[in-house]
């Protein structure tokens, strides 16, 4: 004898949807979230600008080099996790580049390079698009963990090379937007405190992917 046409049809359902379960739950699980769980979690990005590097009176690395300003290429990488929609914890590892300039004959080399953790609070303006959108307010403060490197040459052809270790408070902010609801790209300025200088400072251009 056949079974109801309609009976079949709720069994088979009552199958698929067993089938597909996993499938879904898997799904929630490991693929990137949407909507509103796309406020949380971890992203990676990275970042280029130029920094910025004056020493007016370097009494500790000596008279010759007061009046040293340069600006140069600096790079960073960095990863974090998104714990509420405004707030992240981050680490960063930071080049400033190689400045290379002159005080008056004298041919003064810095290399600056470290790592940095930090807290980042975000305020995000209007609403959320599916191209573009919102645009992000933000502030950030940490600690830069930082190797100075320094070589000076003077014009009798004396070398001295220096090298230590430092650590400062640092902070900044800026503005982004994010693309695609996944890409913030931010405009960036950081106050970085570098020691024996009277300004270190770095804009930046840094992209992101939020998982």
């Amino acid at each position: 004898m056949n079974a109801d046409p309609t009976r079949r049809r709720a069994v088979g359902r009552d199958w698929l949807a067993a089938l597909l379960a996993p499938i879904g739950v898997a799904s929630y699980v490991w693929c990137p979230r949407a909507h509103a769980d796309q406020s949380y979690g971890p992203y990676v990005g990275a970042g280029a600008g130029e920094y910025h590097l004056r020493i007016d009176n370097a009494t500790a690395l000596g008279e010759a080099i007061d009046g040293y300003h340069e600006y140069d290429t600096a790079y960073q990488f960095f990863a974090g996790w998104r714990f509420l929609p405004f707030l992240s914890l981050e680490g960063q590892y930071m080049n400033l580049g190689t400045n290379r300039g002159y005080a008056g004959a004298t041919e003064v080399t810095n290399k600056i390079y470290g790592w940095a953790p930090w807290v980042v609070g975000t305020l995000p303006l209007g609403p959320t698009a599916p191209v573009v959108g919102p645009i992000e307010l933000f502030a950030k403060a940490g600690e830069y963990w930082y190797n100075y490197h320094t070589d000076i040459i003077t014009p009798l052809g004396q070398y001295e090379s220096t090298s230590n270790t430092y650590n400062h408070f640092v902070w900044g902010g800026g503005i982004g937007v994010v693309v695609a609801q996944r890409i913030p790209v931010r405009l960036e300025y950081d106050v970085l405190n570098i020691q024996n200088t009277s300004t270190s400072n770095a804009l930046w251009l840094t992209g992101a992917f939020r998982f």
